[in-house]
C-alpha cells in the first residue's frame, strides 16, 4: 500500500460534492481556482447556504483541527481545482509558512464572524417586540 501524499491536485465539475457533513476525515483544501458552495440543511432538510469559498481560499480545516465530523458540505458550484492537504501537509504549511498559518486564522475569524451574523438573521433567533 503507498503512503498518501500530504499535498495533491483534485478537480470536480460543477454540481460535484467534495464532502458531505457528518463525513470522518483529515484534511483540508485549498481552491486553486473556481468556486465551493459551503452549506447545511436545517431539520427539514432545507438547504443553508454558509459562504462560497474562491481562489486562494481554504475550507475543511475545522474537521482537522477539532478531530470531529465535518460540520457542513462542500459542492462545487464551477469547475474547480483544488489542492488537497493532508494533516501531516497542514503541520509542514504550519512550521514553513507562518505568514499562510496568520491568513488562515484571519479566515477562521471572518467565518465565524459570517456565521454569527447569519444565526442573528434566523427567524428563531430575531428578537420579539411585546
Amino acid at each position: 500500500m503507498e503512503a498518501q501524499s500530504a499535498i495533491v491536485k483534485e478537480s470536480y465539475q460543477p454540481g460535484d460534492y467534495i464532502f458531505f457533513e457528518g463525513d470522518i476525515e483529515n484534511h483540508f483544501y485549498i481552491v486553486e481556482s473556481g468556486v465551493v458552495n459551503i452549506f447545511t440543511k436545517d431539520q427539514m432538510g432545507k438547504r443553508i447556504h454558509i459562504c462560497d469559498i474562491t481562489d486562494g481560499e481554504s475550507f475543511g480545516e475545522f474537521a482537522l483541527i477539532s478531530k470531529m465530523p465535518r460540520s457542513a458540505s462542500a459542492q462545487a458550484t464551477t469547475d474547480v481545482v483544488l489542492v488537497k492537504v493532508s494533516e501531516e501537509g497542514y503541520q509542514q504549511l504550519l512550521a514553513e509558512l507562518p505568514t499562510w498559518a496568520e491568513c488562515m486564522l484571519k479566515s477562521f475569524t471572518d467565518r465565524l464572524q459570517n456565521m454569527t451574523e447569519k444565526i442573528r438573521e434566523m427567524e428563531q433567533f430575531k428578537r420579539r417586540n411585546p
